[in-house]
């Protein structure tokens, strides 16, 4: 209880900026605990005590949110639950008996407040299939604007990626006509306020809209008919453009009207609506140019390729089949103003770029509310694409990757394996209170994202959102017991006596059925830049056979780097997600995962890609390698970790390395 006073006194002080103290802090705590115990503990006995609790609150946390059949007695403060339910769990984890039948009170009133902000609990985790929620399209209607002449049309050449009656299980919508009728906004209220903010608003934008050929005469009074009606004509390119003289009437007498209407207004509204509302007039006056973000869009897909790459980092017609898939299988539509394609430019060139709204506001000429709304919308509908699209082909346990199967250097070593797994770290934006728990080594909030993907460049799963100081084992074998994330586990069926199949994963993981793992030791090299340092190549090269089998080994896993280096190179807004919440920052990196994987699947070339598909693992070359290694942190992983390495897939090691051997001799 001494020590727990102690810590709680440096937690206080400050001297706690991770999931540790620092080096002031543990120094307070050694001086203070052996001058009020009169014993002498040292450091490590110190931390090895700190480590001990902070387990022993990750088992109780996690009994206590994960498991539903559990109650709990107020007066002995134990957990209730049949024997039924604590044999079987104990079966699974002996490390939970020591709850069964025990006062936990010192873990609700002394553990929580000293690791509740500081030890990962993975609770705002998110995975591609827990997207698949609410995927019919809601009802949602947009009044940004009235009628969307400046639509974009996809033509006829376009095929998308996923069409319709295809193996998709998304039902075919309808295409929305873009002048229907809206219900989402009161206009019976203030009818020529919404009006004529349509008139100000596609005149003063000078719009490609254009009236009906037969405009009245200025003069004539059945003009104010143009004011009432609910559109303003079709949007036909070739009809006659306005006339000058017609432009300046009709914007002053709207202006005229509109001022006697707000002026009316606010004498009857307090000082802070009045504030708001002419807030919002200004920003309509504050975006007065004659390009609207519809052209924008028009001249960007009608105009040089590398344009459209360049702003949203995707070829024309992947753009155009993206667009065309969102809107038929997954309830994108457009609203009365702003076509499919402009949303989903809005949403890509966030991603692509990591533009700031106003940035976007001046680029498409949109208020900063359309901006707003138009990149959420975007980002919901593809991440109900995600939940399609991230996820391993039907037949991945039964065939020899391409990859494998044309390299020799491979082949037929490696034939069983199936793909890599590892986890990487995303900048994330956390409030100071909350901080802890997400600062590793990197001396920053992260978030640590497990993926898995094949030898096609592919995430065929990931889980987004674990604190930055989680460690990788930790997630690894939550994400093997829980059913519902479906994670995509290897074949449990032998093929041949020795051989199945199974993932390469890095020297953090371990060497389990289904996952193999390098060759382990001070002395033995792994990471492709261990291989390059050296002055001639005899140094350089492997040495026997465990480091032959680490060499072939890292040089196969590297595609899972290579992936995570072409995902964060394309989408500039993974450096920094500041100011969404930390939801929607986890939404975004699966949302920018799934349209890596559109890409890819699309067959359309792709500089990034072919970029990546060209790097040698040739030692002598210097090619960036990221070492997985360097971005997990020193944290217990879980009382799950197997005690010892699994003896099948040692022998499937041994038996690779040896091939390996033998065909080099």
């Amino acid at each position: 209880m001494v020590f727990i006073e102690l810590c709680m006194n440096e937690v206080t002080n400050g001297n706690r900026p991770g999931s540790h103290f620092n080096k002031i802090g543990w120094t307070n705590i050694e001086k203070n605990i052996n001058d009020r115990t009169g014993k002498v503990f040292d450091k490590k006995q110190l931390k090895n005590k700190w480590d001990y609790m902070k387990k022993e609150w990750k088992l109780y946390d996690r009994l206590k949110r994960i498991e539903s059949d559990i109650g709990w007695d107020p007066d002995r403060k134990t957990i209730v639950a049949p024997a039924e339910w604590w044999d079987e769990k104990i079966k699974g984890d002996k490390d939970l008996a020591k709850f069964r039948d025990r006062n936990l009170e010192i873990f609700q009133t002394h553990y929580e407040p000293l690791f509740r902000d500081s030890v990962v609990v993975g609770d705002k985790t998110r995975a591609p299939v827990e997207c698949q929620n609410n995927i019919n399209p809601t009802n949602e209607e947009n009044n940004e604007g009235n009628g969307d002449s400046d639509e974009v049309s996809l033509g006829e050449d376009v095929e998308p990626l996923f069409p319709a009656g295809s193996s998709s299980k998304r039902k075919k919508l309808k295409n929305v006509a873009p002048n229907r009728s809206t219900k989402g906004k009161s206009s019976a209220n203030t009818p020529w306020v919404d009006k004529l903010d349509n008139v100000i608003e596609a005149i003063s934008s000078r719009s490609t809209q254009s009236f009906p050929p037969k405009i009245p005469h200025r003069r004539q009074k059945n003009a104010w008919t143009l004011l009432d009606s609910d559109t303003f004509g079709s949007s036909d390119d070739e009809e006659v453009n306005w006339v000058e003289e017609e432009n300046i009437w009709l914007l002053s007498c709207a202006i005229a009207v509109k001022g006697i209407i707000i002026g009316h207004t606010l004498n009857n509204t307090c000082m802070p609506c009045r504030q708001s509302h002419l807030t919002l007039k200004f920003a309509l006056v504050c975006r007065t140019s004659c390009r609207t973000g519809n052209i924008l869009i028009r001249e960007i897909l009608n105009g040089h390729p590398k344009r459209c790459y360049e702003d949203f980092r995707l070829n024309i017609p992947v753009f155009k089949m993206l667009c065309s898939d969102l809107v038929t299988h997954y309830g994108l539509k457009p609203t009365h103003n702003l076509c499919v394609e402009e949303s989903v430019g809005i949403f890509l060139m966030t991603l692509a770029h990591g533009c700031g709204n106003r940035l976007l506001q001046e680029t498409f000429n949109r208020l900063g509310e359309t901006i707003h709304r138009h990149f959420h919308k975007g980002l919901k509908v593809v991440l109900k694409l995600s939940a399609d699209i991230i996820k391993p082909n039907a037949n991945y346990n039964e065939v020899v990757p391409a990859h494998i199967l044309n390299n020799p250097r491979y082949f037929p070593m490696f034939k069983d394996c199936i793909g890599a797994i590892d986890e990487t770290h995303v900048k994330a934006f956390i409030h100071e209170h909350e901080q802890a728990k997400y600062i590793g080594r990197k001396g920053y909030a992260t978030q640590n994202i497990m993926a898995v993907c094949d030898f096609n460049m592919c995430f065929i799963f990931a889980w987004a959102g674990w604190e930055g100081t989680s460690h990788d084992t930790r997630i690894f074998w939550e994400a093997l017991r829980r059913n519902e994330l479906k994670f995509p586990h290897p074949s449990g069926g032998l093929v041949y006596f020795f051989y199945n199949k199974y993932y390469a994963v890095d020297a953090e993981y371990p060497n389990t059925r289904g996952y193999l793992a390098p060759y382990k030791g001070t002395n033995i090299r792994y990471h492709i830049p261990d291989f390059r340092r050296g002055q001639t190549g005899a140094v350089r090269a492997p040495k026997e056979a465990k480091e032959k089998f680490n060499y072939h080994h890292s040089s196969l896993r590297n595609v899972i780097e290579r992936t995570f280096g072409v995902w964060k190179a394309r989408w500039a807004i993974l450096k920094d997600m500041f100011g969404f919440t930390y939801e929607t920052q986890v939404n975004i990196v699966l949302a920018s995962m799934a349209i890596h994987n559109y890409i890819r699947m699309s067959g359309s070339r792709d500089e990034a890609f072919d970029k990546a598909q060209k790097e040698s693992y040739d030692p002598r070359i210097d090619v960036d390698d990221e070492g997985s290694g360097s971005n997990n942190e020193a944290q217990d992983s879980t009382s799950l970790r197997p005690r010892s390495e699994d003896l099948y897939m040692s022998a499937v090691r041994d038996m690779i390395a040896g091939e390996l051997i033998n065909r080099s001799r």
